[in-house]
């Protein structure tokens, strides 16, 4: 008994881990924002599932349009649960580098599914083939845009101090930012 004891409580699963930092993460924006944004999230799925209804009511008797509106639907609700739970992996600092490459890959797949679902759609109502490579032409630069976001750009390259995150290693063998045309100590000398 008295070892049990000694141990102390056991080490949270990462799944309680992600959740003690979200609701740490909520606490810090406090009880007003919190209710905005959730009344907000509210107000524009409640819009986005209303807009699919309509669609897929108008549809009622073309079967392949009501597949591609599920389809669709599926995969933007499936993105977003995936992008939220980035950013949740991304301000934990326990989480192992694994798991966030993992769930990066997953968006990545999911944004090249959507990405294609759409653009196939799209090419069919075109008459021209010029206006056939031009979607296709755009699905390409969104797929390079959301590859450069997911995996080349690093999360710590945006302001962390704009965000209320406290810098980890602040005079970690960086040199300090400064202003355009303003020399660093380091080049006076």
């Amino acid at each position: 008994m008295e070892t049990a004891a000694a141990q102390g409580p056991p080490a949270p699963v990462p799944w309680q881990r992600l959740d003690q930092s979200h609701q740490t993460m909520r606490q810090q924006e406090g009880c007003w924002n919190e209710r905005t944004l959730c009344a907000l999230q509210l107000a524009v799925f409640a819009g986005v599932t209303g807009s699919f209804v309509g669609a897929v009511y108008r549809a009622r008797h073309r079967p392949r349009d009501i597949a591609f509106l599920v389809v669709t639907y599926w995969l933007i609700a499936l993105l977003v649960c995936l992008v939220r739970k980035l950013e949740i992996l991304r301000l934990d600092a326990a989480t192992r580098e694994a798991e966030r490459r993992r769930v990066r890959l997953a968006v990545w797949a999911v944004t090249v599914a959507l990405t294609n679902t759409v653009a196939w759609r799209v090419t069919d109502a075109m008459p021209y083939l010029a206006l056939k490579l031009a979607v296709w032409g755009v699905a390409l630069v969104v797929l390079s845009l959301a590859f450069y976001f997911v995996f080349c750009r690093k999360a710590e390259q945006c302001c962390n101090a704009e965000h209320g995150h406290v810098q980890a290693d602040a005079g970690g063998g960086r040199r300090p930012e400064s202003t355009f045309g303003e020399l660093s100590p380091e080049e006076k000398v």
